[in-house]
């Protein structure tokens, strides 16, 4: 999949565009791409999705990475990314759609109808017909998705992370949550002597908090998929107040520094907590292991 930035990027066959930001890729934002893999093989034509590098900082669902992997994995073609900055909210309705297609050969446009943009959000679906009409690039506007009575969103998946309502999460998405991240050398390897060595990530501050607290998790490592159980948080045991993904593989052994990992995150077992000693977490941990066999 092909990565295109809107400053300067374009895209020379005929394409069908999805826009939106898309953060969370949830069941909603998914019906959009099935929509336009349709119309694209209707047509002959590649599949391309707006998104932004860097928006709502501290907010995302799932960051820029985690999306195009979530975006190749769907079959999309190329995304099509802009940065969130001052120059691009500045940017009017029109001179956006004259820049994209400027950048790309636009066969048609697919959104949902709550679709908005330009300068203050201030176009909608109705902006966008009228541009695209006179140039012959058709319009596709999908109604909104539910799930479980309510509008499909991204407010709605930030409600699950916080409360680590990990099954109606995945349902909303339309696939278990994950973070991707690189595994770091914390340097005192405290889980290593405890009989728990753990993969450490530090997650990307620009993603939405998830509830800090331990998971049964799952990861591909090789070929070889692993359950686990995963502390995302602090460790108060250790005085340690930096909130870290600390994974340990049920049984895994090998090196797993500076390797990305995508970690799914299947269930909320317990809040973080502190103990009296290394003993009784060790002691806790093994009834966290048993619980996921």
């Amino acid at each position: 999949m092909q990565v295109i930035d809107y400053e300067g990027g374009g895209f020379s066959r005929p394409c069908v565009l999805l826009l939106g930001y898309f953060d969370g890729v949830h069941v909603g934002h998914r019906a959009l791409i099935a929509e336009a893999k349709r119309l694209a093989e209707e047509q002959g034509a590649a599949v391309g999705v707006t998104t932004f590098y860097d928006a709502k900082n501290g907010g995302q669902i799932y960051d820029f990475n985690e999306r195009c992997r979530i975006f190749s994995a769907l079959g999309i073609d190329f995304v099509y990314a802009a940065h969130f900055d001052g120059a691009f909210r500045a940017t009017e309705g029109e001179a956006f759609l004259s820049r994209v297609c400027a950048a790309l050969s636009v066969r048609a446009f697919v959104c949902g109808a709550d679709y908005t943009f330009g300068r203050g959000a201030a176009c909608g679906v109705s902006a966008l017909q009228a541009f695209a009409a006179p140039r012959g690039i058709a319009v596709r506007v999908l109604p909104l998705v539910a799930y479980d009575g309510e509008k499909a969103a991204a407010t709605r998946a930030k409600r699950c992370l916080a409360a680590g309502d990990m099954p109606a999460l995945a349902g909303l998405l339309g696939g278990r949550y994950f973070i991707a991240a690189t595994v770091v050398s914390e340097g005192r390897h405290i889980g290593r002597t405890m009989g728990f060595p753990t993969a450490n990530m530090h997650v990307p501050p620009c993603k939405y908090p998830l509830r800090e607290g331990v998971y049964a998790v799952s990861a591909t490592i090789g070929k070889t998929l692993y359950r686990g159980i995963a502390n995302y948080g602090a460790r108060p045991t250790f005085k340690d107040a930096r909130v870290v993904l600390e994974v340990y593989f049920d049984g895994f052994s090998g090196d797993l520094y500076g390797r990305e990992l995508v970690v799914y995150f299947d269930a909320f077992l317990r809040p973080v907590q502190k103990f009296p000693s290394a003993a009784a977490l060790a002691e806790q941990l093994q009834q966290d292991l048993r619980s996921i066999r």
